[in-house]
């Protein structure tokens, strides 16, 4: 059985990488949107060998880690990456993973099969400002409800 090398399609503007990236993986120096989805199928193996609460050792990102060859994977609620040598490539995290890794997250479940991380949508591409209110003066903050047992990408320095 013969090995080869998955290619993943990205976009060819490069940015910074966002701190909670480069504390995980020190080496990386640039981030880049994936241009097309990428298919991860999840074993039995990849499961029982996970470890809860950690994104970049869940069951998916082992998965993907040996699927595609890469240096190393991050699975996040909402984004997730791709590191290849000094690049890290992001991913949309769709719905149906979300709730896998909250199970995996609470209960050491997760269930084997095939996953899809998709690319962000073209509003959420790193670079874009997005619809953000530059110079308003409302000060009030909205609460955010975080769910419990569940992993969150370490912050960048404040």
């Amino acid at each position: 059985m013969s090995k080869k090398t998955v290619r993943i399609k990205v976009r060819k503007e490069k940015l910074n990488l966002p701190r909670s990236i480069h504390r995980i993986f020190p080496n990386v120096k640039t981030a880049v949107d994936a241009a097309q989805p990428i298919e991860i199928a999840v074993a039995a193996k990849d499961c029982k060998d996970a470890t809860r609460l950690n994104p970049s050792e869940c069951a998916l990102a082992k998965a993907a880690k040996r699927e595609l060859r890469a240096d190393g994977v991050i699975i996040g609620m909402s984004t997730s990456y791709v590191i290849r040598g000094d690049q890290a490539i992001r991913f949309s995290t769709p719905a149906s993973v979300q709730r896998e890794i909250v199970s995996f997250d609470r209960h050491q479940d997760f269930a084997p099969g095939d996953y899809y991380l998709t690319p962000k949508a073209p509003s959420m591409r790193l670079g874009k400002t997005g619809g953000k209110n530059k110079g308003s003066n409302h000060k009030s903050r909205r609460k955010i409800h975080h769910s419990a047992r569940v992993r969150l990408l370490p912050k960048g320095v404040e």
